[in-house]
């Protein structure tokens, strides 16, 4: 399923989540930081014992006038049962022996009369059951559990009886008369006892006084003899052992081998065993009062005796602790209980003395409050280290103390005494601390009841909490923290029962809960607006009294309506109002004072007012922040003085959250939000467990484990209950809470009572005025932080009602399809973490139980409904249009016609498109891809990218250069990009479909015949149409950003010709803009000018040739430059052709200039290329002459005149114009000179061709001027070169001749050259050379006549013959060389025939 994106309108800030979950986070650790016993016991170590009861603080009166509740119920009104009358008769039968004694685990009592024993429901005294198989007298009994697979699932207790003769093991069952009980309510079940014994040994003549077990099984039996037996059994006998036998502990481990009888009688009888099961150890108490201590070991399953503590030596230990108390007090000692380590780290055992003195032990030593228990420390040692006294040891107690106790129960704190009044009367003592919760020492309450008989037995009746959390791994280590005071858990606790139980029946009484104790104040005093329900907030402080009073108020019992009212009006009538700190201090009603003092401030107070732990905010202090800052002193101020000072303090009352003492009603709906899900909010969501053998997992999957929820249904279901009606609570009373807004109710005003008025005393007008402002300062915080609770309240349920959805559909099978990073986000989430932070794992659940239904081809309407009702946030209206759109797309790929899967796909994609701007696009299209339908991609796409941007602010971003401090532009302009994005991504995977090689061969994966080919796999012709089609409908879209990016992408692609054929009217911004903001991409540029070429706009594309050519840069080459200019000149021509202005032609004047002068400079660059050596000028000239174009004057100074490049210094002459006569000779001379020396080494014919060469080329560039093509210097020069190289004296004629010299024009210029006598032909010793050559140029044209026009030929002619007659004369008067002379001679007499000849034939 395409999932919707975080962040979307309906779904709340997390900012506001997270500062309520701060909040929450606080009263956590405020419910966290109650203090250890050994703590308010001031026990810092066990070498350092001490005491209390002596402090009137200790036992504080609540029927003081300034407390003012007197009657305060502590315990309920005891219910008596009589024995049942079946009973009554047996007693008239005793002959040897009766006792009595209580099994609280199955709301069972029972009573021995000499051999036979009865078994009675003491709530109702029904369901008597008796035992009469044994013939001797039952001297004790005791109920343990079985060890685990020894019997049969029926049995669920067994029952042990002792008699002088032997030990009895009897098999307790239950039946169920009605289907609905629960198996383990054993007090509505028939109990059963199995008439034949399952073990029976023989007591060796050992009186057992007790029996005890331990919750792994084992039978612990207090013999006379003051010894420790443990009766032992299994299933079958052993080598060495029996199914059945008793073990003496308290002598050699090989005891059960010698007889009892060899044994000398001990006087000191052990009366009470004790067990710690949380620790594994048991502890013995003997009549005469020696404590003893055994070590079960870690396991529970061995044995050793530690250590053990007379009566006198534990007197004296207390008399040294309590030095000013009579030691009597300690004499005697009737009780002891073992104390868990869900009670204490470092107390181990209470012992109760006959006055009701507590004696405190510890066995092991501890220093420091902060030392850290693992839970495997073993016993080591007895140490008393707390004495604490009962009430009336004060120096100024009135009441009476408690005496001649000889019944006393232990548990969870609270103390319960049996003390005798008369025979047959007893006075009942309760002590306990729940009024005084979180204090930093033990602070109790009192309370005495009357008991009309003598109790022989007291016990507690375990209660089943409403909701029993399991163990699980935990995000804290919360293990090792002793569980937390009554108010924490009150309401998934039950008050506390106990049974007390006399030869009249049993006695039932409950220990109130504050919240019990509450119900009870609202009922006696028919409502809330009484003293006494104000006491109770003033006692319990605010927030503790409010979350008591949101029990009763979110109850959802019918019976309870008017109790819920009366809770809600105290609630807000007590719950004090929110202040700015040092702003309007509460004021103390006069009847009530400072209760109980102020030395024993509650945890976590730094200045002894509850709750004043700063709550952390997102937000910091403005400015100007100084709510303790005291006003103008009171007295004549001046007007303008008063109304500045005015002015500031308006400035100053603007506080955040961690400036606000929140009230008592916020803080206790924090705490009620914290108690509700204290089991599981830190708890870890998910747990794994290994998958079952018959569900083997994929090897793709590579999962061993399945993730499941580690949520009880029941506790889940449970919190979510209280938490919706704690969120009801809320509705109902959204006059008086802030967060009517959030829940629909638009006249709620404030978190205030309407008869609220501002405390403190003011004394001027301007402190009133200031003590309003910060009052109403404060409500605005307190109203803001409300709000923020509800949302948390409302997330916390929907998550809640999202995990109780998803283990209905079988949790494990949705989490194993999620991805493995989101997996191992859950593994890693708690409750608390999945509610403020895990928006994108909830989505992501859904996600995965969408398409868990879509997978199985069902119809997603149900389950949508369903998601919708339970978590609208989570799940709103838009992701229902994206499942059902889902399941469109999902049904549209199993369609059998073309048209119904159209059909399908456009109701998906009219679907999508309502929530287009939420969508996971990506996955949508993919989709899409899947489907190939091309056309709901971009329409989805663009569909999304409008919506995403409805003010079209993206453009606007655009085209103002995008602004780095338009920060809301930049925003929607990349979320218009994301959703264009996705388009082009898929254009991409088609592009490299279409350009896969259909006939390219792949490797087989595996050897066998080939594979078959997948007959839906694109191929690259269809996926050539696709991309084709996608582009042309993309392309008719008006969307100018759009167009941008995908103009970017086909560049990107390399698809720059099919970007030239497209015709819209944003290609040319397009590329226009790129090029601005880009000015260094040469490809834009390119682009650009190819554009306008390609729509006949020649004059733009020749200026941004001109400017590619101009542009300095390494990136063009000089030959690119050069390219440039060539196709700009083409384009100016062409523009000059179609139109014909003055500027045009200029500027194409002006660009063949610029080629004429680039071609000079390439010429340059070639020249220093070609004698350029491992001198860094070189290169660093090739450098500057490949990076821009230079004018004539810079290539002639700084390159051609530097490197000597004579060529390039009389191409730049020529091109410029410039004239100089000696200067062109020179270059002239300097080329020819250059070109002989650089052939020096090679023939003389090779040498004439290449200086033949070297001049035709240059003669063609320059033999239409005369002035840079001087014939006769260079005639005359090369003739010299010639004469001294001693070469042939017909290739200099025969190479102008080449360049179209007129053979005439050259005659003249030999003859010129030979009459002015140069004395270098003398000096050379060749006189002659030049008529020699005179003389075959002659000859050259006797034999081609054409080489002269017709028309000048016969003058030619004439002026040849004349030349010779003087030529003639000339060798005839000269001396010298008569053999050349004469074959010269010879040569012009002939030439003169052939001349006469031709002139003649003419």
């Amino acid at each position: 399923m395409a999932s919707l994106q975080l962040g979307s309108p309906s779904s709340i800030s997390l900012n506001l989540l997270q500062e309520a979950g701060h909040h929450v986070d606080t009263c956590m650790a405020e419910d966290k930081a109650y203090p250890e016993l050994a703590e308010r016991l001031g026990v810092a170590s066990s070498s350092q014992p001490s005491v209390s009861g002596i402090s009137e603080l200790d036992y504080p009166s609540l029927s003081v006038p300034s407390v003012g509740l007197a009657d305060l119920p502590q315990l309920s009104p005891t219910k008596r049962v009589p024995l049942p009358p079946e009973l009554i008769e047996q007693f008239g039968h005793m002959q040897c022996n009766c006792m009595m004694g209580l099994f609280p685990e199955i709301s069972r009592a029972w009573l021995t009369i000499d051999s036979d024993i009865f078994v009675w429901n003491y709530e109702d005294g029904g369901d008597l059951a008796y035992f009469d198989g044994l013939g001797e007298t039952i001297l004790c009994a005791g109920l343990i559990k079985p060890k685990p697979n020894i019997f049969q699932p029926h049995i669920r207790f067994l029952m042990c009886l002792a008699t002088p003769v032997e030990i009895v093991l009897l098999g307790v069952s239950f039946a169920k008369p009605h289907e609905d009980i629960d198996l383990d309510d054993f007090g509505r079940r028939e109990m059963h006892l199995l008439p034949e014994p399952l073990f029976s040994i023989p007591s060796d003549n050992t009186y057992m006084l007790s029996v005890v077990g331990t919750n792994n099984g084992r039978i612990f039996m207090a013999g006379k003899d003051g010894c420790l037996y443990e009766l032992t059994y299994q299933a079958r006998d052993g080598w060495f052992s029996r199914k059945c036998r008793k073990i003496n502990h308290s002598s050699s481990t090989l005891s059960f081998l010698v007889p009892s009888f060899l044994y000398f009688s001990q006087d000191d009888p052990i009366a009470q065993i004790s067990v710690d099961n949380s620790r594994h150890i048991v502890f013995t108490r003997s009549e005469k009062g020696t404590i003893a201590v055994y070590d079960l070991g870690n396991d529970g399953w061995s044995m050793s005796r530690t250590v053990a503590l007379s009566q006198n030596h534990i007197m004296r230990q207390a008399t040294y602790v309590a030095r000013t108390i009579d030691r009597s007090n300690f004499k005697e000692i009737v009780h002891i209980s073992a104390v868990t380590r869900r009670e204490s780290q470092k107390i181990n055992l209470v012992a109760v003395t006959h006055t009701g003195v507590r004696l405190y032990f510890t066995v092991q030593h501890f220093y420091g409050t902060y030392q850290v228990y693992t839970g495997q420390e073993r016993p080591s040692n007895l140490v008393l280290v707390h004495v604490r006294l009962p009430p009336g040891f004060t120096a100024n107690a009135t009441q009476p103390r408690p005496s001649n106790v000889h019944a006393a129960h232990y548990s969870k704190e609270t103390l319960l005494l049996c003390a005798s009044q008369t025979e047959d009367a007893d006075l009942l003592w309760c002590l306990s601390p729940d009024s005084f919760p979180f204090q930093r020492s033990l602070m109790e309450t009192e309370v005495t009841h009357i008991i009309d008989s003598r109790t022989w037995v007291i016990a507690e009746i375990p209660q089943q909490p409403t909701i029993q959390p399991p163990e699980r791994v935990r995000s804290q280590a919360h293990r090792t923290q002793p569980d937390p005071p009554g108010v924490v858990t009150q309401h998934t606790q039950p008050s506390a029962r106990f049974v007390l139980l006399s030869s009249q029946g049993s006695y039932m009484v409950n220990k109130l809960r504050p919240v019990d104790q509450l119900r009870q104040l609202l009922l006696n005093n028919m409502g809330a607006d009484c003293p006494a329900v104000e006491s109770f907030f003033r006692l319990h402080k605010e927030e503790q009294a409010c979350a008591t009073s949101l029990i009763l108020a979110c109850s959802r019992a019918t019976s309870d309506a008017q109790i819920m009212d009366w809770a809600t009006i105290a609630f807000f009538q007590y719950g004090g109002e929110p202040r700015v700190r040092g702003f309007g201090e509460p004021q103390l009603a006069a009847n009530l004072g400072p209760m109980f003092g102020s030395t024993t401030p509650m945890v976590g107070q730094s200045d002894g007012h509850p709750g004043s732990v700063a709550t952390p905010s997102v937000a910091t202090p403005g400015p100007g922040m100084h709510p303790n800052i005291a006003s103008t002193p009171f007295g004549t101020t001046p007007g303008f003085q008063q109304q500045q000072q005015q002015q500031q303090h308006q400035q100053q009352i603007a506080p955040q959250s961690q400036d606000v003492e929140f009230s008592g009603k916020f803080k206790g709906l924090c705490l009620y939000f914290c108690r509700l899900t204290r089991s599981i909010w830190e708890a870890y969501v998910v747990m794994e467990f290994p998958v079952p053998a018959q569900f083997p997992v994929p090897k793709v999957q590579h999962q061993q484990k399945w993730l499941t929820c580690s949520f009880e249904s029941d506790e889940v279901s449970w919190a979510l209950e209280e938490l919706t009606a704690l969120k009801q609570f809320l509705q109902r009373n959204s006059q008086s809470t802030t967060i009517g807004d959030t829940f629909g109710s638009p006249t709620m005003m404030s978190f205030v009572r309407p008869d609220v008025t501002i405390g403190g005393l003011p004394s001027t007008q301007l402190h009133r005025e200031r003590e309003q402002r910060a009052s109403a300062a404060a409500q605005k915080v307190e109203r803001e932080a409300l709000v923020n609770m509800g949302h948390l309240i409302s997330a916390t349920c929907e998550v809640l009602a999202l995990l109780q959805l998803l283990c209905y559909h079988q949790f494990h099978a949705i989490a194993a399809t999620l991805m493995p990073e989101v997996q191992q986000q859950l593994r890693n989430m708690t409750l608390r973490e999945l509610v403020l932070n895990g928006k994108e794992v909830c989505t992501a659940l859904i996600t995965a139980l969408i398409n868990r239904y879509i997978g199985d081809n069902a119809t997603t309407d149900a389950i949508s409904s369903k998601l919708r009702e339970v978590c609208p946030s989570l799940y709103s209206k838009e992701d229902a249009i994206c499942s059902k759109a889902s399941e469109l797309l999902k049904a549209s790929m199993h369609s059998q016609t073309r048209s119904n899967k159209l059909k399908m796909l456009q109701e998906s994609l009219e679907l999508f498109k309502k929530i287009s701007h939420q969508l996971n696009l990506d996955a949508v299209c993919q989709e899409y891809h899947q489907a190939r339908f091309y056309d709901g991609v971009v329409d989805l796409c663009l569909s999304a990218a409008a919506k995403r941007d409805p003010q079209s602010l993206a453009i606007h971003y655009y085209k103002n250069g995008e602004p780095p401090e338009d920060i809301q532009g930049k925003t929607v302009f990349m979320a218009r990009y994301e959703c264009y994005k996705c388009i082009t991504d898929i254009m991409e995977e088609l592009l490299n479909t279409s350009r896969a090689h259909p006939a390219s061969p792949s490797l087989p994966n595996k050897p066998g015949p080939p594979a078959t080919p997948d007959p839906h796999q694109m191929t690259s012709q269809q996926a050539e149409a696709y991309i084709e089609a996608m582009l042309n409908q993309a392309l008719a879209t008006d969307d100018e950003l759009f167009h941008v990016a995908l103009y970017d992408w086909l560049v990107d692609q390399g698809l720059t010709e099919r970007l030239l054929e497209v015709n819209s009217p944003f290609v040319e911004p397009y590329l226009k803009r790129a090029t601005q903001y880009k000015p260094d991409n040469l490809d834009m540029l390119d682009l650009l000018w190819k554009y306008y070429e390609k729509t006949r706009n020649y004059p733009a594309a020749a200026k941004i040739l001109c400017k590619l050519a101009e542009r300095h840069s390494t990136d063009i080459s000089l030959q690119q430059r050069i390219e440039y200019l060539s196709r700009a000149v083409m384009c100016a021509k062409s523009s000059t052709l179609r139109t014909s202005s003055a500027t045009e032609g200029e500027f194409l004047h002006e660009l063949e200039e610029k080629l004429e002068v680039a071609r000079l400079q390439l010429q340059v660059f070639e020249s220093v290329a070609k004698i350029a050596t491992q001198d860094p000028q070189y290169g660093d000239a090739l450098s500057l002459l490949n990076s821009e174009l230079m004018d004539i004057t810079k290539l002639y100074g700084d390159f051609a005149d530097t490197f000597e490049l004579s060529e390039c210094k009389l191409a730049i002459v020529h091109c410029a114009g410039h004239y100089d006569q000696q200067l062109v000779q020179a270059l002239w001379q300097e080329i020819i000179e250059r070109e002989l020396e650089e052939t020096t080494n090679k023939a003389a014919s090779s040498r004439v061709t290449i200086l033949t060469n070297k001049l035709v080329s240059l003669g063609k560039i320059y033999s239409s001027s005369e002035r840079y093509f001087p014939v006769s210097f260079l005639v005359l020069l090369l003739e010299k070169k010639s004469c001294q190289l001693n070469w042939d004296s017909l290739w200099v004629f025969k190479a102008f001749l080449s360049l179209e010299v007129p053979l005439s024009r050259l005659y003249v210029i030999y003859d010129q050259h030979f009459k002015a006598k140069d004395p270098f032909w003398q000096t050379a010793r060749s006189p002659l050379h030049l008529l020699e050559v005179i003389c075959a140029l002659l000859d050259y044209f006797c034999d081609t006549p054409a080489a002269v026009v017709i028309h000048e030929r016969r003058h030619f002619i004439t002026v040849c013959l004349d030349a010779i007659s003087s030529y003639k004369v000339e060798l005839e008067a000269t001396a010298q060389m008569p053999d050349v002379i004469r074959r010269m001679l010879a040569k012009f007499k002939q030439l003169q025939a052939k001349l006469d000849r031709m002139l003649m034939g003419k």
